[in-house]
């Protein structure tokens, strides 16, 4: 069995997807006052939103009506996945429809699928959210036509920021879940994984920081 850690790092004044939403802020603590000075102890605060890093939302990101991410039973954050690796995408480039035909193993009904297009080796680089790469309109509809659970990618933004375009209703209507932006994806081998990608236990919680991973050699659950 091997295990890929997929998830990015969160840090103090990492990148966020507007202004009003926080990025990160760590701070240390300071020592507990009931503590004699000999037990000293180390502890962080964590000032984050629910799309700081690695997060996964559900349709409760877009209705106030929709089941929370954290209502959803563990074992829905644990589903067969494949990776379709593109040609790397430069700044504000699609990921089309041609891009994918030409590029992804067979998805079944119910797959996890998750695009990687190197776009996260630019994690730290202040341009990582304005000038992401997006998926096209067609090819998300090309997606979403294989009955998908989950939609995830290496890069921060699944719309046009210039255009919108992405066909969220759609996908919301079809897809369970969105995981992104991830790491690593171009160290998978294996066509057919695992993932897991588990919130955190966070009440109410529409979005959240999430631990995610790719299991190989265990095969498939189906």
């Amino acid at each position: 069995m091997r295990v890929i850690d997929i998830s990015g790092p969160i840090y103090t004044d990492m990148w966020s997807y507007c202004k009003e939403y926080p990025g990160a802020v760590i701070e240390e603590l300071p020592q507990p006052q009931f503590l004699e000075d000999k037990y000293e102890v180390f502890c962080q605060k964590f000032i984050i939103g629910g799309q700081s890093g690695t997060y996964i939302e559900t349709r409760a990101h877009v209705d106030k009506n929709a089941p929370p991410v954290v209502d959803y039973p563990l074992e829905e954050f644990v589903m067969d996945c494949v990776v379709i690796k593109l040609k790397e995408k430069g700044p504000l480039q699609p990921i089309t429809l041609k891009d994918l035909k030409c590029n992804s193993p067979e998805i079944n009904r119910g797959d996890a699928v998750l695009l990687s297009c190197g776009w996260d080796k630019r994690w730290r680089e202040p341009d990582f959210v304005s000038k992401s790469p997006y998926i096209s309109k067609e090819a998300a509809q090309w997606l979403l036509e294989h009955d998908i659970k989950l939609l995830g990618g290496d890069f921060p933004r699944f719309d046009n920021v210039e255009k919108m375009e992405f066909p969220w209703d759609l996908f919301w209507e079809k897809a369970t879940f969105l995981l992104a932006p991830l790491t690593n994806l171009r160290n998978v081998k294996e066509e057919r994984v695992i993932l897991v990608s588990f919130p955190l236990k966070i009440e109410g919680a529409v979005a959240s920081p999430c631990r995610a991973a790719i299991i190989e050699g265990v095969g498939v659950r189906t």
